[in-house]
């Protein structure tokens, strides 16, 4: 999907896209329903971190590690600290929350950011993650997996603090 399709996609989701694409030129984002062209995965930051990796490796790390393994639209939120993977409309009636993660449906709405919107920053702290090639969504398997993985690596992390903590005690 080009750029321009994936603009009047994501506009289109819209009831009046000419306001969606006024508001990314003014403003760099827009905020978008959910449920009837896309539905979206909210995913802590905390735990994506765990599933790719060292996160001193630095955002742009981050980001090109979500590019690869979930091939498809994730949008970073970096005031709310989360990251939002874009899956098919009506993902949500499978999806099964864990570890603090949610699929959103109909009935919610969502910050887009402008396509062009690649980076955090003080004017642009929703930015796009990872944009990816065709299809135009995130493969939910491989976003469950992704969760799986993080959630695992978190309660990893969580159990070796405690057995540090237990021995210390001791001592």
């Amino acid at each position: 999907m080009t750029r321009r399709t994936m603009a009047d996609w994501l506009a289109g989701s819209h009831a009046r896209p000419e306001q969606v694409r006024a508001e990314w030129r003014e403003r760099g984002v827009a905020v978008l329903p959910i449920g009837s062209a896309f539905d979206a995965v909210r995913l802590p930051e905390q735990l994506v971190h765990a599933a790719v990796g060292d996160r001193t490796l630095g955002q742009a790390y981050t980001d090109f590690a979500l590019e690869v393994h979930l091939d498809g639209p994730v949008i970073h939120d970096g005031h709310g600290r989360n990251y939002y993977a874009l899956v098919p409309a009506g993902t949500v009636a499978a999806w099964r929350s864990a570890a603090g993660v949610e699929c959103l449906g109909l009935g919610t709405h969502l910050g887009v950011p402008a396509l062009d919107v690649h980076e955090y920053g003080p004017t642009h702290p929703v930015y796009w993650a990872a944009v990816g090639p065709q299809p135009a969504y995130c493969d939910p398997a491989s976003v469950a997996l992704l969760v799986r993985i993080g959630a695992a690596r978190l309660a990893e992390a969580a159990e070796a603090a405690e057995a540090a903590e237990a021995a210390q005690a001791v001592q």
